[in-house]
């Protein structure tokens, strides 16, 4: 069968070579693959900032899903609804999941409160709709990328802003107290720092983006007693699997949230390469590569 390898930790392409399929006996099944979403933590597991002994095949959106087919654990496997297809199941499979579920399972968004978001790749627009869902007042998103902000205003935000307008947005909308909440959607302790800011005294900070174990964050002890603020990690969304799945699929069904258009590319398996391209320059929000 055909998948997509990574040599060596530290490449930025991968190869698309043919492969012998892992065996597979009592209590594992063979899945066939259709459709694989790609997201930020592929480049991560890629460059080696989340650690993965390598050659192996990625594939965050089920690991391993860059492929043809792949052999997981039996309890691991999930039958797809008859009504959702390949495409729109490859996306909860990972980024929605983590992102909706940042913002209903870990923070726990209340309606009628603010909300700023830092970081808008598939995660973060997914964190947005969540508050959205949520029914938060006011939503806040934040990226450097043009298009990003774009997407972002078209799936929910209330406002759209460059990092460096972040300080000056809490001062002309909350007169300086902060949000209620604030997702830092980048794994990086610099937005961490400015999510910390950017929250109220008492309010949420909750750290979705995977980022690196050497990257270290400089908040005080005295920040951290006297600003009485949470800082909630959230790890796959809080995800009770088949609970959460089952709940983002009947807000799909419901319109309540919109995945379709958060699918920007489509690229054949065998074009993997230019799916990674387009997530390092911010071009797609999300790229699905066509397996099957």
């Amino acid at each position: 069968m055909h998948a997509a390898v990574l040599h060596k930790t530290g490449d930025d392409t991968l190869d698309v070579v043919d492969v012998e399929p892992v065996s597979f006996g009592p209590g594992r099944v063979r899945v066939k693959m259709h459709k694989a979403g790609l997201c930020h933590s592929d480049l991560s597991a890629m460059s080696g900032v989340l650690a993965h002994p390598a050659p192996f095949v990625p594939g965050m959106l089920g690991a391993g899903t860059f492929a043809e087919e792949t052999v997981i654990a039996a309890y691991a496997a999930i039958l797809i609804p008859d009504d959702v297809p390949y495409d729109i199941a490859a996306l909860i499979g990972c980024g929605v999941t983590t992102g909706i579920g940042a913002a209903l399972n870990t923070a726990k968004v209340k309606p009628g409160s603010s909300v700023v978001v830092i970081g808008l790749g598939g995660v973060g627009i997914s964190i947005l709709q969540g508050a959205k869902v949520a029914g938060a007042a006011r939503i806040i998103a934040v990226d450097p990328t043009p298009n990003r902000r774009e997407w972002a205003l078209a799936f929910g935000a209330t406002e759209a802003i460059a990092p460096e307008e972040l300080p000056e947005t809490v001062k002309r909308l909350t007169g300086g107290f902060g949000f209620d909440y604030a997702f830092e959607a980048v794994g990086k302790a610099g937005t961490l720092r400015a999510a910390y800011d950017a929250t109220r005294l008492g309010g949420t900070v909750c750290l979705v983006g995977a980022g690196s174990r050497t990257d270290m964050t400089d908040i005080s002890m005295a920040e951290l007693v006297l600003n009485e603020k949470a800082i909630l990690p959230s790890f796959y969304g809080g995800a009770d699997i088949r609970r959460t799945y089952a709940t983002i699929i009947d807000l799909w069904r419901a319109g309540r949230i919109d995945l379709e258009a958060m699918i920007t590319h489509h690229v054949p398996l065998t074009d993997i390469n230019e799916a990674i391209r387009q997530m390092h320059t911010g071009e797609a929000l999300r790229t699905i590569s066509d397996i099957a």
